[in-house]
């Protein structure tokens, strides 16, 4: 079994904490567009809670599409929600790599840019067709999560530095071989946020004005000791 070198959870917050500390406006204007689709969900359950606790049924549009459009449909909704996560992280790597440079709101969605959207939008499509095919399994697609988890840092330390794999799918790859042995770390990361995502619902959504600059950050911070350690090893 292969033996990597554990990340500490505890440092990863601290050092999260540490950030947001001393840059906590740069951490909001890279993870705006997702508290403001975490405001909207959150509404959304609300109303639908609020409308079962008054007896009334929501029900569906009598307009059905079928299975394949459906499926289509999804993925492409499922792939532009991921574009939305990967900007909100690519934001909070700049703020890592030059602190100095002051960040714009629109780097919160810096994956639609002219430049970056179609190879971007490409790769989240493939993710979410082979999670949809994992999905099958069930359990294995769980772990998948975790496996290709690390894809948007490896494809943006690529726009960082002007490199380009040979395929898209290479970073998937890439993102695989640094996982292994840390899906369950990365589990248990993910797990401890539990408390901070019912702040925010506890709090109709507004707590995610803090919750998601930490959480987000948080993630960063651990994709740079994964890629940190697993250079590391390669050097040895």
């Amino acid at each position: 079994m292969l033996q990597v070198e554990p990340i500490s959870r505890k440092r990863v917050k601290v050092t999260a904490k540490k950030q947001l500390k001393e840059h906590f406006k740069k951490g909001l204007q890279a993870t705006w567009p997702i508290i403001f689709m975490q405001l909207i969900q959150t509404g959304m359950l609300v109303f639908t809670l609020y409308m079962f606790y008054r007896g009334y049924v929501l029900s569906q549009s009598g307009v059905s599409d079928s299975g394949a459009d459906l499926y289509f449909s999804r993925t492409v909704s499922g792939a532009i929600a991921l574009l939305v996560s990967w900007s909100a992280k690519w934001a909070i790597i700049d703020a890592f790599q030059k602190p100095d440079r002051k960040l714009s709101w629109a780097s919160g969605l810096q994956a639609f840019s002219f430049k970056t959207f179609f190879p971007a939008f490409l790769l989240a499509f493939v993710s979410k067709i082979l999670l949809f095919f994992w999905s099958l399994l069930i359990l294995p697609a769980i772990v998948k999560v975790f496996s290709y988890s690390q894809t948007y840092y490896a494809y943006k330390m690529d726009l960082l530095f002007d490199r380009k794999q040979a395929s898209l799918t290479d970073y998937i790859t890439i993102s695989r071989r640094v996982m292994s042995g840390r899906k369950r770390e990365l589990f248990l990361l993910e797990l401890s946020f539990i408390g901070w995502h019912l702040f925010g619902l506890l709090t109709f959504g507004l707590g995610y004005i803090f919750v998601t600059p930490y959480i987000n950050t948080c993630r960063v911070v651990y994709s740079t000791q994964v890629f940190s350690k697993a250079i590391e090893g390669v050097l040895k």
